[in-house]
């Protein structure tokens, strides 16, 4: 490819695919907390940032399989530029990259992926468990530089405010996007979470698969110029990835796509 802030063209597994964007929904629901102004429309912000974040953070139990709420510290969210300098510190990579580790070797219990999106600088996560970490790595590696601006490095650290107890799942998928992968997501993530909330799910994305298998198209190629030759086509081979068990989505595993380097750090 030519276009420097295109993604590898890697693709992981389709319940990597889905975690990734439920985490992506979270880290953009909290960009919008922290950017919310004073007054009435600031307070109105942040409350519907926080019924989003508390209805993801359910959606990403139900993805997991959680028997229990995860904690707040634990939902996933950028870096601050004193966490990911330390994770870097334990790391090295290449132009365009994601790597994860653990941050036990910084006296951390959490997980951290790190990495450089051309057009963006640095991107980072801090989650609480190693799946997570792995699905955002690939993430990161494989998604366009525009949808991986929630995870660009704050100056601060980022925490995430007090979440309710309950939230009414069903007016909450009311404001989800159908156009957005993340948010097709969420959805899927919420559907058997109970009828009344099923019922919106299928009224919102009425025609949307929402198990179709993730798509990623490259942009279309430079015009050769008349005085360049045309380069004859090519064609690259590809590995398949090793099939991971899909005992958390109960459904079957589209066609599996070339892997990415594991070249992950930890304890």
């Amino acid at each position: 490819m030519t276009a420097p802030d295109y993604p590898l063209l890697t693709m992981g597994s389709y319940e990597t695919y889905q975690l990734a964007h439920i985490a992506t929904y979270i880290a953009e629901r909290l960009a919008r907390h922290r950017a919310s102004r004073r007054g009435r429309e600031g307070r109105a912000t942040r409350a519907s940032a926080v019924r989003d974040l508390a209805a993801a953070a359910t959606a990403l139990d139900a993805a997991v399989g959680a028997t229990v709420p995860t904690a707040v510290g634990q939902l996933p969210r950028p870096l601050d530029m004193a966490a990911y300098s330390t994770a870097r510190g334990l790391i090295s990579s290449g132009p365009r990259s994601a790597d994860v580790v653990s941050m036990a070797g910084a006296g951390g219990e959490s997980w951290a992926v790190v990495g450089q999106v051309p057009g963006i600088g640095p991107v980072g996560a801090a989650v609480g468990t190693r799946e997570l970490a792995d699905a955002l790595r690939v993430h990161m590696l494989t998604r366009p530089a525009a949808e991986l601006t929630p995870w660009a490095v704050n100056e601060e650290r980022v925490t995430v405010p007090t979440l309710p107890r309950q939230v009414d799942l069903a007016a909450f998928v009311e404001h989800l996007d159908p156009d957005q992968a993340d948010d097709r997501a969420i959805a899927r993530a919420l559907r058997g979470v109970n009828r009344r909330t099923d019922a919106a799910i299928r009224g919102r994305f009425r025609g949307i698969d929402l198990d179709a298998p993730p798509i990623v198209q490259p942009p279309a190629p430079a015009q050769p110029t008349a005085s360049a030759p045309v380069p004859r086509p090519t064609r690259s081979a590809a590995r398949s990835a090793p099939r991971r068990s899909t005992r958390l989505w109960g459904i079957q595993k589209p066609a599996a796509a070339p892997t990415v380097p594991n070249t992950s750090a930890g304890p």
